[in-house]
């Protein structure tokens, strides 16, 4: 798993794709830039971060140094009620009280959530051995929507 992925789950409680097939369709979807939906609002200097994680180019995604240097500054300045990263938290954590008043956002909860998963969602490592997958791709919106 990419840290994309990793700080999308952290961020939303869910495992990428948990509702869908996990199969040749969905990497050829993947390829052509379907990335999870989010029904939370992430603080955007996350979403950037999950998004260059995500980016088609492999030379254009950060490398594990960079994102270390990335999530340590943000980590740094997020109990400075005054930065970029708290302001977007706070309004992140406003929105997603206002939009479900039955699940809390899981940036600031500590319950936990509860889902269905696919029965055919598989989340251990296995050999996809796919032919004549497209040739990746970025989106032209910044939105975390299943696109197809």
């Amino acid at each position: 798993m990419d840290m994309g992925s990793i700080a999308y789950e952290i961020c939303t409680s869910f495992p990428p794709y948990y509702d869908i097939v996990h199969d040749e369709i969905l990497a050829m979807k993947i390829c052509k830039w379907l990335r999870p939906k989010s029904n939370y609002k992430i603080p955007q200097l996350i979403l950037d971060i999950i998004n260059q994680c995500w980016d088609a180019d492999p030379l254009k995604r950060p490398k594990a140094d960079e994102l270390g240097n990335l999530f340590t500054r943000l980590w740094s300045y997020c109990d400075k009620s005054d930065s970029l990263i708290s302001e977007q938290a706070k309004e992140a954590d406003e929105i997603n009280k206002k939009s479900s008043s039955t699940v809390q956002s899981p940036l600031s909860s500590t319950s936990t959530l509860s889902y269905i998963t696919h029965p055919q969602a598989v989340y251990t490592s296995r050999l996809l051995n796919f032919k004549n997958l497209p040739e990746p791709k970025n989106s032209n919106n910044d939105d975390l929507e299943y696109s197809e």
